[in-house]
């Protein structure tokens, strides 16, 4: 397994860093994209971990936040086929 891109994760970062300029009034499309490369990255960063000689608990951190953004990226992406604009806490 290899690490994951350096350019991965600065995409993943801008994207970020986009959002958070642009406050509310980011859409739920911008965000549900962002919140997949974010899973993308957290998935791939797991799955090292897993193949990598890490902790069985570190392991299962790694996981247990990948799925977390997966979810996260799962419940923006309905919101936005929905054309629900704003994503509340």
């Amino acid at each position: 397994m290899t690490a994951v891109p350096a350019a991965q994760v600065s995409a993943v970062l801008a994207r970020a860093a986009r959002l958070t300029a642009a406050g509310p009034a980011a859409g739920t499309a911008e965000t549900a994209a962002y919140l997949t490369a974010k899973a993308a990255v957290l998935e791939a960063i797991a799955a090292e971990r897993e193949h990598g000689g890490w902790s069985p608990g570190e392991i299962t951190a790694a996981a247990e936040a990948a799925a977390r953004a997966r979810k996260a990226a799962d419940t923006a992406a309905l919101a936005a086929a929905a054309s629900i604009t704003r994503l509340e806490d």
